[in-house]
């Protein structure tokens, strides 16, 4: 029996996904509107203008989005050259508000703080929504050629009898699936949390290519009913379930991009931005 969703349940999310983005386009091009208008002699500066130069940075911050949400469907990550081009418009933006403040800004350290870190969190989504998208996600999963031991000998035997004009033709023997008897399930013993993690992991790394439209191999079609036909039914849903969390965070957040060493790197020079620009604002 298939469940679909309730209109009602996804329209507030989704709403939500949409209004987060126009809320900073708009607050980001009213703060750049009122330096325009002071550049072109409209207005005349107030000492507003370091409070505004302070937010753009905020609002770059808001746009990178949180690390558990950077798409709401599938077609979201396709768009990353969209968010790619916002990325590039909204920093020069945010720069041109920054800029404009100047000499006179007396914020400029903590606004620079902030800006680094907002222009880190909008790069990460970028970058996460790339890696998701499906051309990104099915070219990391095509390994390098890499030929056979035997490939040098078998071209060799192919030259050789290329030139002795003798029939060039090898028999390869196809690989036969392997008979799979089903196991007693009573009485084994509850795997623990770890292991079912670890298989879940390992199974995540061969399946996520049914996802980048990408054919598992016979063999592997073979190991995976070798394993799942060793468990028991509770047990099965338990290791899919893990690998089906696997999966949503690779499409739909930004794991793929924080859990690096680099993302690391980045995380902990926007976090110290952010601490440090905070506190020399109330300082």
């Amino acid at each position: 029996m298939f469940r679909k969703a309730s209109i009602w349940i996804i329209m507030p999310p989704w709403s939500a996904y949409l209004l987060a983005d126009w809320a900073a386009n708009f607050a980001l091009g009213l703060t750049t509107s009122k330096q325009l208008g002071h550049f072109f002699g409209g207005n005349s500066a107030d000492k507003n203008d370091d409070i505004l130069a302070f937010w753009s940075p905020f609002l770059l911050l808001h746009l990178g989005g949180p690390d558990t949400i950077t798409a709401f469907a599938l077609e979201d990550n396709e768009l990353w050259p969209r968010h790619l081009f916002g990325l590039v418009a909204k920093c020069l933006a945010a720069f041109y508000v920054f800029y404009q403040s100047l000499p006179e800004n007396k914020l400029w350290i903590p606004t620079t703080l902030m800006f680094v870190a907002g222009v880190i969190k909008y790069v990460e989504r970028t970058w996460s929504l790339y890696q998701a998208s499906m051309n990104s996600l099915r070219g990391s999963m095509i390994p390098a050629p890499d030929p056979e031991p035997n490939y040098f000998r078998l071209m060799k035997e192919y030259t050789h009898m290329r030139g002795q004009n003798l029939p060039m033709w090898k028999q390869v023997e196809e690989e036969r699936p392997r008979e799979t008897k089903s196991v007693k399930k009573e009485g084994e013993p509850e795997r623990k949390e770890l292991e079912v993690v670890l298989q879940a992991y390992r199974w995540f790394e061969i399946f996520k290519g049914l996802f980048a439209c990408l054919l598992l191999t016979n063999r592997v079609r073979m190991q995976s009913r070798d394993f799942f036909l060793k468990r028991s039914v509770e047990d099965a849903f338990e290791v899919v379930g893990v690998e089906l969390s696997f999966m949503y965070e690779v499409l739909y957040t930004k794991v793929s991009v924080v859990r690096s060493r680099l993302g690391y790197v980045r995380r902990f020079i926007s976090i110290a931005s952010v601490i440090v620009a905070l506190n020399l604002f109330y300082s």
